[in-house]
């Protein structure tokens, strides 16, 4: 949803329509852009998971993000929740669960993945 908003935007700034049928990576070299806005947006929420990890007991991200409900939930697909989409940032970037505890070391794996 998010790149699909951003590559309208930036077919708009280059007056492109989307009647033209021109391809992302064709707007994307046109603009000069290497990296995607998700590709902001996931180091910045590791960096977050690893700060309100660090974070005292009793604080309200901490509690929020280590919150289970007990009851159960409808029928169907579970629901990804945004831990979930943290823990796959996590995988994709080869991350030990418990490497937060130590900020130096969680900053140098949290950073952008590089682009082959």
């Amino acid at each position: 949803m998010v790149e699909s908003v951003e590559m309208d935007f930036l077919g708009r700034a280059c007056r492109m329509s989307r009647m033209e049928h021109i391809r992302n990576e064709e707007i994307r070299q046109r603009t000069r852009r290497r990296y995607t806005s998700t590709d902001n947006i996931e180091p910045r929420q590791l960096l977050w998971y690893g700060h309100v990890k660090r974070m005292g007991g009793e604080s309200w991200p901490k509690r929020t993000i280590e919150y289970r409900p007990q009851s159960r939930r409808k029928r169907g697909r579970p629901t990804t929740t945004w831990l979930d989409g943290v823990d796959q940032y996590m995988r994709d970037r080869a991350i030990n669960q418990k490497e937060w505890q130590t900020r130096a070391i969680w900053r140098s794996k949290c950073g952008m993945r590089q682009k082959l």
